[in-house]
């Protein structure tokens, strides 16, 4: 297969990997020897989960070994929030729904821009507290290398240790946080277009959005909320699943902070 112009694939790069000798991870490697059949020529994006990235060309092909070479120098994207960025850190705070629904909520919040979410623990969440055992977390953390693949994204979503709503509204500063509620009489899309360009959410201080279970919030929870500083919006006239209302708020705020970006 002649080597593209512009790599069309992307992999994630060895944690010991260096932009003068890369390597990519061993699951990306072999699959991308094995399944893809790479071949002398071809070349794949190299990324490292924290900005960087790096176009390499197919050098050698073994039976157990692919060598790599650099084509360029390696680029490296600013952090969702800082100078040069072109969102926010937009931090997702919500009970994980069962099954294959967390997991297409996870896909799609990396393809959005979403910098982090936390798995939270509501006093309604259904099935007990849901914590994350380890085989799902690690489940949830492929998922997501995949989708940062899938859309081209240098910078990989955080994927917070589990949390009470109590203990992560109390835990640090925000920028803004917003609790969707369906009884709200604002709007998530008015709320956000209020927002000056700068200052900017970041990993300290965020844009948060919190989600309550499909139970709702409890009044001793949203009072905690208003006191934490809060901004209940409504995000459409019905009540929606969590991963829709996810979704759908992260896809609103991360498009309107983009174009303030521009």
């Amino acid at each position: 297969m002649p080597a593209r112009e512009r790599s069309e694939r992307c992999f994630f790069l060895d944690p010991s990997s260096t932009p003068d000798a890369p390597r990519l991870c061993a699951e990306d490697e072999e699959h991308l020897r094995r399944v893809l059949r790479a071949a002398v020529g071809d070349r794949i994006t190299g990324l490292d989960g924290r900005g960087l990235s790096i176009e390499l060309v197919v050098a050698r092909v073994e039976r157990r070994e692919l060598a790599l070479e650099p084509v360029a120098a390696p680029t490296r994207e600013p952090e969702p929030g800082t100078a040069g960025a072109a969102l926010d850190w937009i931090e997702v705070a919500a009970p994980l729904p069962r099954g294959e629904r967390a997991e297409q909520l996870v896909d799609r919040l990396v393809q959005l821009g979403v910098a982090s979410l936390v798995p939270l623990e509501a006093e309604r969440s259904q099935g007990g507290r849901g914590e994350l055992g380890e085989g799902r977390r690690a489940r949830l953390e492929r998922l997501v290398r995949a989708a940062c693949k899938q859309s081209r994204r240098a910078w990989q979503l955080e994927l917070a240790p589990e949390a009470s709503f109590e203990r992560w509204l109390a835990e640090r500063e925000r920028r803004v946080l917003w609790c969707a509620d369906p009884r709200a009489g604002a709007t998530l899309l008015a709320a956000a277009s209020e927002l000056a360009r700068d200052p900017r959410g970041t990993r300290e201080r965020p844009l948060a959005l919190a989600f309550g279970p499909e139970g709702g919030w409890t009044d001793a929870e949203r009072e905690a909320a208003r006191a934490a500083g809060a901004i209940e919006v409504a995000l459409g006239p019905h009540v929606q699943r969590i991963e829709t209302a996810a979704e759908a708020a992260a896809a609103c705020v991360a498009q309107v902070r983009w174009l303030r970006s521009l």
